[in-house]
């Protein structure tokens, strides 16, 4: 039985030369509140770093015109030009490797990685005329689309539109299409029943090691096998917790599959209230 994650806390440090940078990652320490003097300067990366998740300190006018949640032919509709972000391929959601090599090990812990993300930090919102590309595999903050997905099961839903789900406190599940199908489902099944807002989508950059994931924003937690009480309390402590905790619904459903439904409440007040209701343990 796996008990807890192994928790990475990768810390924000300002720097007077460089602004915001990353420090080592600390192994088992509490994840401490963002750093209330950060004076806007690039995150996480100085333009020398050619990192793309950056705000430089005079572009909070620059993003404004960019609004979330509004469809427009001229940014973002949802369906003109979909395909800078993904082209259909069946490569994002599908197995070319033995399922073997992504059986669950009991003996292989789930490794969660929190980012000490500034409160000041606003991410860009990006039309569909900029290609927008990550320095992490698994991104959980960063510039994204302007609308984001409806809640639900995806055939694929790209990094760059989930990211806004997250941004609004939503959790996102994310698994290889190698992974060991009953603990897929598993998963998918507590999701489903912890939350409204949720994502689930395959994602092809997860590990043999660790083919499952559970994303909230600036938090993962990546797993082998799927521990009942570790994704719970992940979901407990991490869900709703987005800079923007808004609980409408998206307007992007390219390959949406199975919508969402309403656990306890459409703002999600009562947090896995369907598992409590169940046998799970």
């Amino acid at each position: 039985m796996i008990h807890g994650a192994v928790l990475f806390v990768l810390t924000l440090c300002i720097n007077s030369k460089d602004g915001l940078g990353l420090k080592s990652p600390i192994l088992g320490v509490p994840f401490s509140e963002p750093n209330e003097k950060w004076n806007g300067k690039w995150f996480p990366y100085s333009p020398m770093d050619d990192g793309n998740n950056v705000i430089p300190s005079n572009i909070e006018m620059t993003q404004k015109h960019i609004q979330m949640g509004v469809i427009s032919d001229d940014c973002d509709n949802g369906k003109d030009n979909i395909t800078v972000d993904w082209n259909d391929s069946p490569i994002n959601y599908t197995c070319f490797d033995k399922k073997s090599l992504y059986l669950p090990n009991i003996d292989v812990q789930p490794i969660e990685v929190a980012y000490n993300i500034p409160k000041e930090y606003a991410a860009m919102h990006e039309c569909m005329n900029t290609t927008i590309k990550y320095n992490y595999p698994i991104p959980t903050f960063g510039p994204h689309r302007p609308l984001w997905p409806k809640y639900g099961e995806y055939l694929f839903v790209p990094v760059q539109r989930w990211l806004h789900n997250l941004e609004h406190g939503a959790i996102v599940m994310l698994y290889h299409p190698c992974a060991n199908v009953c603990e897929t489902e598993y998963l998918k099944e507590i999701v489903k029943n912890c939350l409204y807002r949720h994502i689930i989508t395959p994602y092809t950059l997860l590990t043999m090691d660790r083919p499952l994931a559970l994303l909230a924003w600036g938090h993962s937690l990546e797993m082998s096998k799927v521990d009942t009480a570790t994704v719970i309390n992940f979901i407990r402590r991490r869900a709703l917790q987005g800079p923007e905790r808004i609980s409408r619904d998206g307007d992007y459903d390219h390959k949406l599959v199975n919508p969402a439904k309403v656990v306890s409440d459409q703002e999600d007040s009562d947090l896995c209230i369907g598992i409590r209701s169940k046998e799970w343990f």
